[in-house]
Order: structure tokens, then sequence, then C-alpha cells
């Protein structure tokens, strides 16, 4: 009966995550994505002879492969289901990244872990709201789980020649995917490996006891030299050398220390991205986690002081494990107090840790269901699950939004975005533009309206406004003292180094008008058309 229920469940929960890949608009880096991966194609079935690839200043320093496969994979459909398609494909790699922390977690723990972790990763809104339409993230969090877990695998078979050979190869394709969608990918991966190392000298928990060091250095070599080919595959600004070019591009990325957006809101405050505060990581996961998940961690963190029967393992075969899960998700708070690098748009960039935060309140979760038998662990199970209750209508209610959900320690969602960009890659504007058609106003007069873009990829507002037709509009500057309406998200409109921090205004702010259509969940405004008041 329980396998039953557990199986209808994640049918369900599958076909609403594709419906909710569907039923989302474009992102705003996806045609950008979309058509590094077209022209990536265009070269590999050329065979080279295709040069107009560099289209887009940067491309160069991106490698990528999972752009070509989800290009070729759209390919296979008709035109007009490009997007769809698109989605749909991040959609699926983005599922089995949370196999993947499945596979883990019932490796390291035990089955039953494994499904509580699988759950919470699934429905965290951060991780669901990105499965469709972030296409670097998600495809890094995917190598990144299947990566680790592959390695893991190996160091626990060495018995075995045809599973090392064949973790050995799986583990370079999942390595080489992460390093062909971002080039630093290797680095998220030295949480573990650095792990594996004091695990072979004192734990001896994962890896076998008679481990041969020449041998793990050995096909350590052969996955990268997998992981090396894959991710230059489809990078052609590499194939003139492909022994020198990766590694001067590589240098080259790091001396700009990141690139893309220069000022967020963070908080309440604007930040220039090179210099966010050190606390970036835990203050967005304190907002944007759900409340149950923070009770779960205390359950887990506590209850080993109030029960001395709390988890009766040895620590060599436990605490150990617990210790390779803090190692990976500690190691960017760390980097990031360290070096700077450009950070924005909330947790995208460290999507990947998500399936692992989901391991320790899905722990603390495992022994409450343990030992249901025991009154208080009745009770905090009894608050845990009315909280995940109470979650689940407010996931829901954010469909298919759900990237932007804020839990109540922002307080009032009205007023959350004086705190934070929510829609920050714009994706409700093709919802709002759809709108337009039920204000007359707009749509039956014959005058020319004029209209501009505040924090809304110009590409994808033109497209989504040619596609009614009865509207007749023109493009104008936003600082246009004639403008009629301005679609907006609140993004961050300043752009120099020069204006003061304290003169940093978000779109919202910056322009004054009446809201005549806005896409709102729980109050929260994700993106509205504001009738700009003329001076």
């Amino acid at each position: 009966m329980l396998k039953k229920v557990e199986l209808y469940t994640l049918v369900l929960l599958i076909i609403y995550t594709f419906y909710c890949a569907i039923a989302v608009g474009s992102s705003w880096d996806e045609p950008y994505e979309m058509m590094i991966g077209k022209n990536r194609l265009k070269y590999l079935f050329s065979l080279g002879s295709f040069k107009d690839f560099q289209l887009y200043r940067l491309e160069e320093y991106y490698p990528g492969f999972y752009n070509t496969i989800a290009i070729f994979i759209t390919k296979i459909f008709p035109a007009k289901y490009e997007i769809e398609i698109w989605h749909l494909t991040n959609t699926i790699f983005s599922i089995f990244a949370v196999v993947g922390i499945y596979k883990i977690t019932s490796n390291l723990f035990n089955k039953k872990v494994g499904k509580i972790v699988f759950l919470l990763c699934f429905i965290n809104p951060i991780f669901f709201g990105h499965m469709a339409i972030n296409s670097k993230d998600t495809i890094v969090a995917f190598s990144h789980v299947w990566a680790t877990y592959f390695i893991l695998r190996y160091l626990q078979k060495q018995d075995s020649k045809y599973k090392i050979d064949r973790y050995i190869i799986l583990a370079g394709l999942t390595i080489g995917l992460g390093t062909g969608v971002r080039l630093p990918f290797l680095f998220t991966l030295s949480p573990l490996m650095l792990f594996i190392i004091v695990d072979m000298f004192f734990f001896k928990t994962i890896a076998i006891q008679k481990f041969s060091t020449k041998k793990f250095l050995i096909d350590g070599l052969k996955v990268l030299v997998i992981a090396y080919f894959v991710a230059i595959f489809a990078w052609p600004d590499t194939h003139s050398n492909i022994f020198t070019e990766p590694f001067k591009l590589f240098i080259a990325q790091t001396k700009l220390q990141g690139f893309g957006v220069e000022w967020i809101l963070f908080n309440g405050d604007f930040f220039n991205t090179l210099s966010v505060p050190k606390t970036y990581i835990i203050i967005n996961l304190i907002y944007k986690s759900p409340e149950f998940l923070f009770v779960s961690y205390l359950i887990f963190i506590f209850l080993p002081i109030i029960n001395n029967d709390f988890f009766s393992f040895k620590f060599n075969f436990f605490w150990s494990k617990i210790l390779l899960v803090v190692f990976i998700i500690s190691f960017p708070i760390v980097v990031l107090a360290l070096i700077p690098y450009r950070i924005y748009d909330g947790l995208r960039l460290f999507l990947y840790l998500i399936p692992y935060f989901c391991i320790i309140p899905g722990l603390g979760i495992y022994y409450l269901i343990k030992n249901l038998s025991s009154l208080f662990p009745k009770i905090l199970f009894g608050l845990t699950f009315s909280l995940f209750v109470y979650y689940l209508f407010i996931f829901f209610s954010f469909t298919p939004y759900q990237y932007t959900y804020l839990n109540k320690f922002i307080g009032n969602l009205a007023y959350a975005d004086q705190k934070f960009e929510n829609d920050y890659w714009a994706v409700s504007i093709e919802e709002l533009i759809a709108k337009i058609p039920k204000l007359t106003n707009l749509t039956s007069d014959n005058k020319k309206i004029k209209i501009a873009f505040c924090g809304v990829p110009h590409n994808i507002g033109k497209r989504e406004l040619n596609k009614l037709k009865n509207l007749k509009y023109e493009q104008t500057d936003l600082y246009n003292k004639d403008v009629d309406y301005i679609i907006m998200t609140n993004r961050t409109v300043e752009k120099s180094s020069d204006i003061a921090r304290n003169d940093m205004k978000t779109c919202f702010k910056k322009f004054e008008g009446e809201d005549v259509i806005s896409i709102r969940r729980k109050g929260l405004m994700l993106s509205t058309i504001r009738k700009k008041v003329k001076n």
C-alpha cells in the first residue's frame, strides 16, 4: 500500500512539474543560451566550417556542451514547440538531479532517508522553480550529484574491475558535462576530494580498507581526460589548439572576476555584486527556505543532546558521512568570504547545494518517523507535518513561479520587493503581457502607444507584444518623457558604479505611476505594467 502511495505521489509530482515547465515563461538568459546551442550545433554539423558562432560578447567563455544537447533535442520536434521542449529537457535533467541525491543519501544512510530527502529536494521552491528555466545551474546540480555518487561508488567497488571501469567513465562524463556548463565546476568538487583524503587516513568509512593510492591517482587521471574532451567537444574557441586554448580561456575568465549584473538589492540594501555580504548564502536560505525545514534542522541538531539514543551509530559509520555533507555545503560559504566573485540572482549560482542542504533535515524527519512510539518525537512530528502541509498550499499557490517564494520570516509579502529582487529572470512577463487585451484602452485605440522595458529582456518583451494583433506600440527609451507604459520587474535600474548606494533604486521605486496589470503571488508583485505619470 505504501509503495503505491509513493508511486502515485511521484507520478503526480512529475505531471505537475511538466505542467509548470510548459506554463512558465522564458527566462532572461534563455534566448542567449539557446542561440549558443544553435551556433554550436551548426558548427559541429558543418565539421567546423561554420564560423559565425561568436555572436555575443563573452560567448567564448561558455563551452556550451549542454546547450548543444538540448537544442539537438528540440530539433526533433516541430519548431513552434521549441521553448516548451527546451523547458521539458531542462526539467528532465533537473528531476534526475533529485534522483541523484536520493542515490547518494541511500548509499550513505538508507533508502528510507533517501526517499525523504528526495521529496524535500523535489518540492524545494529554490530548486523546483529553476527546473525548467535554468539551463546552467540545474545542469551543474545534476552533474555534481551524479559525479559525487559515481566517485563514492568507485571507492566502494575496487574489487570489481567491470564496475570500476563503469564508474570511471560515468564520473568522467558527468564531470565533463558540469565543466561544459561552467568552467569552475571542478572547484565545486574540491570538498568531496578533501573528504576522501581525510576518510582514507582517519575514518575509512567510504573507501575500502585496502586502498591503492597509485591506482586511485591513475583512475583519477582517466576521469579527468574523459571530462576534458567532453567539456571541449562543442567549444569552438578551443579547437584551434585543444591542449592550450581551454586553459587560456579559463585564466582569462578568472581575471574578469565573473561577469554579469553589477548591482543588486539584497536584504533591503544595495550592493555591488563583487562585494556582497559574507552572509549572502545564509540570508538567502533563511528567507527562501520553507519553515518546516528549519524545524527539521533544529531536530537534527538538538536531539542528540536531548535523547542519548539518537541515531545509535558508531561515529565512523554515521558522523563522518555528516561531515561529508558539511564539507560540501560549507565550501562555497568559505570561498565567498575569501575570494571576490560576482554573486547575484539569489541562490541561482549555488543551486547545486540545495540537494545537499536537504539531507540533514531529511535525517531529522527520519528520526521522528522512526520513533513515533514516544511522546516527544510524536509532538515534534506533528508540528513539522503541520508546517509541511501549510507549506504545500503556499508552494502550489506560487505556480509556476516557485523560485520567487519567500517564507514568513520576510514579513508582509506586499513589501518584500523592498528587500529582494523577486522575479529577476522575468519569467512572469509572458503571463503579464498576455493580459493586455483585457485593457481596452491599450488595444482598441488607433493611437500608437509608447512602451518601455525595465528589468525585462527586450527581445522577450517584444516577442510577446508582437503576439497581440490589436496592439499598436512603439518601443521607446525608458527615460523618454513621452513614454506611456513601462513593463517592469523589480530589478535594480542603475548600472554605473559612480552612483551612490543611497541613490540606488529598483524599477518599482524609480518610476511612479498606476499599475494597470500586475502578476502577483500571495501579495508579492512579480511584474507589472505601469502607466507612467507624465511630468
